[in-house]
This record gives structure tokens, C-alpha cells and sequence, in this order.
């Protein structure tokens, strides 16, 4: 099978609950791209565009060092699984300080506060095998090549002969037939940027600035404001910053508690998991074209995300207007839209009917994510997105819980990937109320 589009998210590499942080997740999620869309697993697959959409590297929850092994690691299987024409990354709220510092370089500016954004077709940082940054006088872009290739001297860069490289920010769009096809992570329409006064209002009945070693949340990220793209990355930018911090190399990072305290408290209100243990996963990774999502026996397994879900409805607020005209701006906006995000870590699908405000028919699909939480039953919604040559869409449904004698392929030690993980989530909580407890003494 050729495809046109490949898309993951969430994989917040280095992230020791990322089930791509470890060898054998990388490895299985290679053996199951291989079996899935190659003709002969024993022989790569063609990829046209392979779309890395946000969070891939986790800048806020892992060190430097972390994410520079894991991030090349998957980088060099995917390479391996496919011959992949184009990369494209598309900054998430975890990794969005890379996309800062990539502008910071560009810019040569030493400012605090800097933004902006990208053509919805993105830049390139690597064109036919040549770097498209100043090399001699500003190399802005070595960051990011370290960090996904392993420059100057890893592996995956020096196969990058034949493989394009872009970065978007905050949409990446690419137009097939009278179809558009519209990727983002989706951190400008997350709650807690959509709503940041009452985080920082928290923050400061709490006194989370003195527990955590003083976190400056820049509170004043007003999305209603915004008036296209570009402002609404303006207004979004220093609030995410200020929150998914990098932590660099440091180990636990004031971002790291403050991530988990949050994640802590949203279980306390919402309920555990907000119900996902109810999704079924089986033994077998499963292939699931647009047809297949629409019946019922894939409900149970494939999360249908409706217009009426939170992220849903802040997206149709704060972030289809300005996507609506960018698209039109740039001759990009076909009579039907196919939607592309992650971030929620639900996965699903979904659609939306052309109506007055938005006459364009709209397909949604959520890539789901790779992350445990702390409980070894709950399987991560481990989706891929996918677009054939005849430009049929499916979604890749990864199961980390394999069948038969492979059961002790996906091990570390005398445990499974997913307990194991899990359990990293669950072993991390006593040590950062210990942290807070002592902060508070001190």
C-alpha cells in the first residue's frame, strides 16, 4: 500500500509512561507499520508526507539527553518501516518552546516572549537534502536537527539524503482533489488555554508559585481576541511557555510537578479516566477504514468523538473561524475538510455536517496518544491516521497487547510494557507529594 499521509501524535518521547520511550514499544510499533501497509513486511512501504503532530518530544517532562535518544530512536524506525518523501512537524504545548527557540535562533533575539507562525504549507528546514537554515551565519535550526536526527553525526541524519523536512506552526495543510486535509495538535483550543485567568487564579490561591520554585504563569492569553492565526498564536504562545516549561537537564523539573498536580486534581473532578477504560482492546492491531468507523462494532474500540465534546466545541469556537480563512486565504479551502488533531490522548473520529456558518462537510479524526496513566488496564489510544494513493482515510488502531507466543515479546523484565509503564506513572506520585511536603517545611 503507497500512502499519501501518515500522521502520530502524543508519543511524548522520554517520557518514561510513553510506550515509545522504551526499545520494545519502538520496535512493535515498526513490526505492526510493516505488516499493516507493506505488501511484503519484509520490504518498506511508501509514505509521501509523514506528519508528526505535536508532542513528539516531551520538552517539559524529560531532560535534554531523554528526548534526543527517543525522539532519533523513533525517527530512525519510521525511517526504517518506510520510505518517507516528507517529514512534517507540527509543535504541541509539551514541545512548543522548540518551535520558540527555532524562532528565537531565526530571529537572532534574546526576547523573552516570542511568536509566530507558519504559511499553512509550513517551512522547509531541509529541502533535497540540504539544509534550508543560514549554516555559517545562523544555524537556528540545529536544535531541532539534533533532536530528531541525532545531528550532526546520528544515523537518521545521514540517511536523510532523500527526505524533506518541514515545520508548521500552528496548522499543517495539504490539499488533495476537493479535499483539504487540516493538521494541528490542537494547544490552541485547549482548556487550559481557552481559560488561563483561572489557572493563574489557582496558582495564586494555592501559593503554587512558592511550592514549585516560582512558576510565572503569563495568565493574560485571551483567545477571543485573536482575529486570525497569527494573533491567536501570539496571544496562546507565552501561556504555553510559561506552562509546559523545558525542563533541559534537569531531572524533575517545577513544570513536572506542576503537570501532575494538575493531571491529579482533573482526576479528582472528572472521574478516573473519564470512562476511557470502557474502550475495548483485543489482541490483534487493527486497521479501520472511514467506512469501518461508521460501524457499530467499532464503537466499543473506536472512540466517535461527537460536536458536542469539549475539545470539539472549543475548536468550533476559538480555532475553525481563523482555520476557515486561512484556508481560503491561501487557496487551500475545498468543498470538503478532513480535521487532524491529538493533544486529548482520546483518539476517535467523527463528523461534522456542512450547515450556514461552515458549508464545507468535515471529517474529524484524534490521534489519540501513547502515554500510560497509572493504571495497567487502561490501553492508550494508540492511533495512527492514514491516507492511501486512492485517498481512502483510515485510522490505525496499535495494540500493545499481542497474541500468542508475542505475549513475551512486549516485556521488560518479567512484566508488560503497559504495567510497566503504568507503573512509572504510579511510582512518580509519592515522590512529588514528598516534594511539595518538604518545600512546605523548608
Amino acid at each position: 500500500m503507497k500512502l499519501k499521509i501518515l500522521a502520530i501524535s502524543d508519543t511524548h518521547l522520554g517520557e518514561e509512561t510513553s510506550l515509545l520511550s522504551y526499545p520494545i514499544g519502538v520496535q512493535h510499533l515498526w513490526k505492526v507499520l510493516r505488516q499493516t501497509f507493506s505488501d511484503n513486511p519484509e520490504e518498506k512501504f511508501d509514505v509521501e508526507e509523514m506528519i508528526l503532530l505535536g508532542d513528539i518530544p516531551d520538552r517539559a517532562l524529560a531532560s535534554t539527553s531523554q528526548i534526543v535518544v527517543h525522539t532519533s530512536a523513533l525517527i530512525r524506525a519510521l525511517g526504517s518501516a518506510a520510505n518517507i518523501k516528507r517529514a512534517v512537524y507540527v509543535p504541541g504545548n509539551h514541545d512548543h518552546t522548540l518551535w520558540t527557540n527555532y524562532l528565537r535562533g531565526k530571529r537572532s533575539s534574546s526576547e523573552e516572549k516570542i511568536c509566530g507562525s507558519t504559511k499553512p504549507s509550513g517551512e522547509f528546514i531541509i529541502k533535497d537534502g540540504t539544509r534550508c537554515d543560514d549554516m555559517k551565519y545562523k544555524p537556528w535550526a540545529e536544535e531541532l536537527l539534533s533532536i530528531f536526527f541525532g545531528y550532526p553525526f546520528g544515523s537518521a541524519m545521514r540517511n536523510i539524503r532523500d527526505t524533506d523536512f518541514v515545520i508548521a506552526n500552528p496548522l499543517y495543510v495539504k490539499a488533495h482533489g476537493d479535499r483539504s486535509y487540516v493538521f494541528t495538535h490542537g494547544t490552541h483550543f485547549r482548556g487550559e488555554v481557552c481559560l488561563p485567568a483561572i489557572i493563574k487564579m489557582a496558582a495564586d490561591y494555592a501559593e503554587l508559585d512558592f511550592l514549585f520554585g516560582g512558576i510565572d504563569i503569563q495568565s493574560d492569553c485571551n483567545v477571543t481576541k485573536a482575529t486570525d492565526l497569527e494573533s491567536l498564536e501570539e496571544v496562546v504562545a507565552p501561556f504555553v511557555d510559561s506552562l509546559w516549561v523545558s525542563s533541559k537537564n534537569i531531572p524533575a523539573s517545577k513544570s513536572d510537578d506542576f503537570w501532575y498536580l494538575i493531571t491529579m486534581m482533573r482526576a479528582k473532578l472528572s472521574g478516573p479516566l473519564e470512562g476511557r477504560k470502557m474502550r475495548k482492546v483485543t489482541e490483534y492491531s487493527k486497521l479501520f477504514s472511514w467506512d469501518d468507523l461508521q460501524q457499530p462494532s467499532s464503537r466499543d474500540r473506536i472512540w466517535n468523538i461527537s460536536s458536542e465534546d469539549d475539545s470539539i466545541q472549543r475548536w468550533k469556537k476559538y480555532f475553525l473561524p481563523h482555520m476557515r480563512t486561512s484556508l481560503e486565504q491561501n487557496d487551500l479551502l475545498r468543498s470538503d475538510i478532513t480535521f487532524v488533531y491529538g493533544d486529548t490522548h482520546h483518539g476517535g473520529w467523527g463528523a461534522i455536517p456542512a450547515n450556514e456558518k461552515v458549508p464545507e462537510r468535515i471529517r474529524i479524526y484524534n490521534c489519540g496518544g501513547w502515554s500510560m496513566h497509572g493504571d495497567e488496564n487502561y490501553h492508550p489510544a494508540c492511533h495512527l491516521f492514514a491516507v492511501d494513493e486512492n485517498e481512502q482515510e483510515y485510522l490505525l488502531d496499535v495494540s500493545f497487547i499481542p497474541k500468542g507466543e508475542e505475549n513475551n515479546y512486549l516485556k521488560v523484565g518479567k512484566d508488560s510494557l503497559l504495567k510497566y509503564a503504568a507503573d512509572d506513572a504510579e511510582n512518580r506520585k509519592p515522590s512529588i507529594k514528598l516534594s511539595i511536603i518538604e518545600k512546605l517545611l523548608s
